[in-house]
This record gives C-alpha cells, structure tokens and sequence, in this order.
C-alpha cells in the first residue's frame, strides 16, 4: 500500500436572502492569532443554480422560528501556511484543489434535490468552507501594506431555509459534461472560485434513456488549497456518500427527511437557545502544533532548518519553454486489481511500499531518458531531488469544529542520478539484474529519507520554520505582484544575511518534480456504507501556474492508479511525455515483472 503518512500531495456566498436578516452581526475576534495575510483579487463567480425549482426543499414558513436569533460571526486571522496558499492564488487561482469521482448510482439517490439538501447539511457541518476571505487593509503602496492580515470570516445562515440558498450558489448542476470536461474546465478555464467562493460541488448526470433506473454520474468538489488538504477532500467525500446511501433496508431519505436533518443541525448550532458566542473556525496547523519557546530553543531551531536545508543538494529540472499560455493535462492510468496485488507483494517482498517505489522509478525514469538521448545537460555528478507533501495532521491537538484546514509538510528525497556501468566499453546494454538491485535499492533509500523525516524529533520545530518562510517569501512575491500591476516600479529585493554559524551551500538545489502519494483511499471511503453507489474513478489535483509538474499515486477501489498533472506548455515538447512513458514502462518493468 502507499505511505499514508505522505501525501502532497474553501467563503460565505452572497446569495439572495430569503428571509430578512438585516439585523446587526456580532463579530467574534479569535485573539488568540497574531498573524494572517493578503489581499485578493475578485473573481467572476459562477453563476448559481436556476435549472430546477427550489421550493420543494424550502422548510415552510410557518417551521421558522419568529425569534430568528443575530448572526454570530466569527473571524480568524490566516496562518503561515494558509498564507504561502492564498496569496499566490489571487489572479488565478493557482493550488485550487479539485476532487473527482465517477460513480453509478440509481437516479434517485442523486435527485437534485437531495445533493442539495446533503451539501447544505455539510456547510452547516463544516463552517470553512462557506466562509470568505478578508483581505488586508489597503495601503497607499503595496509595500507598505501588511499581507499578513488577511481573515477568514464565517457568519452562519440565519435559518435553514438560508442554508438552503446560500448552498445552492455553490452548487452546479450539469448534463452530459464528461469527467475530462469538467476538469478542463475547472484546470484550464476562468477561476470558479474566490474570496467569496471558497468551495463548489459539481455534479453531471450522463445521458441515458429517462426509463433507466441507473445512471452515471461524475462529481467534482472544489475547494481552495488554504482551506484545507488532500485528506480533507476524501474525507468529505466519503461523508457526503454516507449521507446520499440508502438508509435502512431498501429505504432512503427522501427531501423532506434531508429538510429535518438540516433543520435539527442549524437548530442544535445556531437556534436561539443554542448560540455559541466563539469561533468555529478550525485553528491554523501551526496554532495546533506544539510551540517552539525560548530564545535559545528558537535559535537552536532555526540554525538546525538552516543546516538540514543544505543537504537538500538536486541539478536536474525539465527543460521549461516560456511564454506559452498554460494547459494543464491529467493522463491517468490504472492497474487492475490482480496487477496491483502483484505489485504489492513484490513491493513487500524488497521491505518498501509503493510509494517509495515511485521516488526510485521517477528518478530512474529521468536517467534513462536523459541518457538514450545523450543530452549534453544530463550531469550524472549530481544527485536528483524531488519533494512530496507529508500529513501533520497525527502530530497536531484535537480539534472538534471540522477537518477542513490545511494540515502539510513538506520534505525531499534525494537520490543519485547516474545507471549502473554497462558490462563493457562494447556492450552498452546494462546487466538486468545489476540494474534491478539498484532500482531496489534506492527504493529503500527513498523509504529510509520518507521515514527519517516523519519520525525526526525536529519535525514540527522545522514544520514552523518552513511555514514562516513560506509565508515570507509569499507576502513578499504578492507587494511586487500587486506593484506591477498598479505600474509601481518593484526595488530589487535584498537577501537577508545567512547566519555566520550556517556555511552557505554553493550546491544547486533544484527540484526535479513533486509527488503527491495519497496512499491506501479504500481506507478511507467505506464502501459498504453507500452499496447503491458503485464508484470506480478517482482523479485529483489543483489548478497549477506555468511549468508546473506533479505525479499522484494511491490505491482506490483495489487498483493502482498514476496522474500526472502537467503544463503541457510549459515544457520543451515531448520530454515530458517520454519520461512518463518510460515511468508507466517501468512499472510494468520492476514491479510487475
């Protein structure tokens, strides 16, 4: 199975009210942050949907309480991490995380009306993803305003009925738009989302004959990456399958049961004799991490970052083409499930898991393109890196509110770049099994850096280091971004000095590319909860910026399955492609085999 400790690798709408709720909000400032960020620039939203009636699921007037109680916001100051998120993402919405899934299920449990009804109950469940986003306080220049005062802010709807509207303009419905339509559009076309849309749930029914009982269906769920994870979005998922199940034996919820269910829930967080005058914000990752204090501990950190930073030495990179409109491209290819038991077993067999297997093959991959095309930029001297994101989320306190926040880390894997020596001057060929051991044994290499750093006793003081300069460098890049855009001329920057006890590091610290390895997600989705719902696909990624290049990997529904997420734009025309050849070709080469 994938390491689930790995993996790389959402705002109040504005809807029409339906009932008045001109009344003055309470605001509830969460004084326990002294940081957040950024401004934002204001996305066209999509608009909302208009192609059903909505009366029939909203509650009647007389169920209104008359003593509809104030509306209680609360707000937030954004984390580090959060930041490194957000701020990047204004023009365009670059990390925006979308989930799919392509199932088949009868036409009545994926009634419009009952996903509305769901997806209503799990904003009210999950509070962060109806919040928005506040940016900070304008400044006469970019560079005297302060990106790190950026809020979320959450009012909840004043009934259910509001609840209701407020989820139907996060709500698309479709017909006959295809898994691969969806996510085009979603990667490559206007930004859906925003500081005020900080989620969206798609849903397209393909066509088929209206006697049919069964029909296909492809989901996407939308949310922005600094509103939460990888691990958020299938978690949510499976809740939102559990909710749309059968209930019972041969039973399932009609509206107006989803009708009650939302009526209790708003009642028990939001009804006049439940108001809860705190923040149901989820605290930021670093809030809920253990804290670094004391000045000597402090220094004592940041020299240890400084020193394990010099380690990460890599000089390989794709050839990037510049100037070329971004495309982003997910070829996505699966194993059946006797191909990925083998796999398994084998992988078991060497003492790795998949997911190490992949660092070797990737790094592999490169080599051997870059050596049957004799690339004169290929230096074998220097050793590859690549980077995955690792789950924090077993390292942090409880939290109760919700699972929606971004809970990353992010470490490297360093591997040699050069093949083993072919037998003779003569014999270019490369003896099979010298170059099988050394695909294993690196694999093991892999594991043993994976496992080093989500077991080093450094971890979260280094999680803290490298979310603060993240969110440096992001506010920084977001004041020249802004300057150049209002025609302010950006100064060059000037590097803070290094720490005189921190030798600075001549080697080159280049990346090659990211893996997001999700790991076993049949642990997540319980299947036997939702038996009506037959989900075969699952594809996920995010929005990218130019030249951008990440491989997911996990196990769904008993198969293997490898994306990869890449501007085909970006990079010199088809190198890309024959090294995701030679990865695919080497699964089939060393793990199968």
């Amino acid at each position: 199975m994938l390491s689930t400790a790995v993996q790389t690798p959402a705002s109040a709408i504005s809807p029409s009210a339906f009932l008045d709720n001109s009344r003055p909000a309470l605001v509830y400032e969460d004084a326990t942050r002294p940081r957040s960020l950024s401004p934002t620039l204001s996305p066209t939203l999509s608009p909302p949907i208009a192609a059903w009636d909505l009366s029939s699921l909203l509650l009647a007037t007389e169920k209104e309480t008359n003593d509809t109680p104030q509306s209680h916001t609360s707000q937030r100051l954004m984390g580090n991490t959060e930041l490194s998120y957000y701020l990047p993402s204004r023009a365009d919405g670059v990390n925006d995380m979308y989930l799919h899934l392509g199932f088949s299920a009868p036409r009545r449990l994926l009634a419009p009306q009952r996903v509305l009804a769901a997806w209503a109950l799990l904003l009210l469940r999950h509070p962060p993803l109806a919040a928005r986003v506040i940016p900070p306080p304008s400044a006469a220049s970019p560079f005297s305003t302060d990106y790190s005062q950026v809020k979320f802010s959450y009012t909840p709807p004043a009934s259910p009925a509001e609840a209701l509207s407020k989820a139907s303009a996060l709500f698309e419905l479709h017909k006959d738009l295809s898994k691969d339509e969806l996510i085009d559009r979603y990667l490559n076309g206007d930004r859906i989302l925003g500081d005020d849309k900080l989620s969206c749930l798609i849903l397209s029914e393909k066509a088929s004959s209206a006697s049919e009982d069964m029909a296909e269906y492809d989901l996407l769920i939308c949310a922005v990456h600094f509103l939460g994870d990888g691990m958020a979005l299938h978690r949510f998922a499976n809740e939102l399958f559990i909710l749309l199940a059968e209930a019972g034996a041969g039973e399932s919820l009609a509206a107006k049961d989803y009708e009650e269910l939302l009526r209790k829930e708003w009642e028990a967080k939001w009804g006049s004799a439940h108001v809860t005058p705190a923040s149901v914000l989820p605290p930021a990752v670093e809030d809920s991490l253990a804290p670094v204090t004391g000045n000597f501990r402090k220094a004592a950190v940041k020299v240890d970052f400084l020193n394990s930073s010099r380690k990460d030495v890599g000089g390989h990179s794709f050839p990037r083409a510049k100037g070329n409109q971004r495309k982003t491209l997910v070829p996505t290819t699966s194993f059946d499930e006797v191909t990925t038991r083998a796999v398994l077993k084998k992988c078991k067999a060497q003492g790795v898991s998949i997911s190490n297997a992949l660092f070797a093959l990737s790094a592999l991959a490169w080599s051997r393109v870059q050596q049957r095309e004799r690339s004169q930029e290929f230096r074998k001297e220097l050793p590859i890196m690549m980077y995955s994101a690792l789950n924090l989320r077993p390292y942090l306190r409880p939290c109760d509110f919700s699972y929606w926040f971004v809970s990353v880390g992010f470490f490297n894997v360093v591997l040699p770049s050069f093949l083993p020596s072919p037998k003779s001057r003569e014999d270019e060929t490369m003896d099979k099994d010298a170059l099988h051991s050394t695909f294993w044994h690196r694999a093991r290499v892999a594991k043993a850096q994976s496992s080093r750093a989500a077991k080093h006793p450094m971890l979260v003081a280094r999680t803290h280091e490298m979310a603060k300069l993240r969110s440096k460098r992001s506010q920084t890049f977001a004041a020249e971004d802004d300057a150049r855009s209002q025609g302010i001329a950006v100064p060059s920057t000037i590097p803070s000095p290094t720490p005189k006890v921190v030798e600075t590091s001549t080697a080159p610290s280049m990346a090659l590319l990211g893996l997001s390895l999700l790991g076993n997600l049949d642990g997540i989705y319980t299947h036997k909860t939702y038996p009506a719902l037959q989900l075969h696909t699952l594809t996920t990624g995010s929005r990218q910026r130019e030249g951008a290049l990440l491989v997911f990997g996990y196990t769904f529904v008993g198969r293997l399955w490898l994306s990869l997420g890449y501007d085909v734009n970006g990079f010199k025309e088809g190198v890309v492609e024959a090294w995701w050849k030679e990865v695919l070709d080497g699964v089939k080469e060393f793990l199968i085999v």
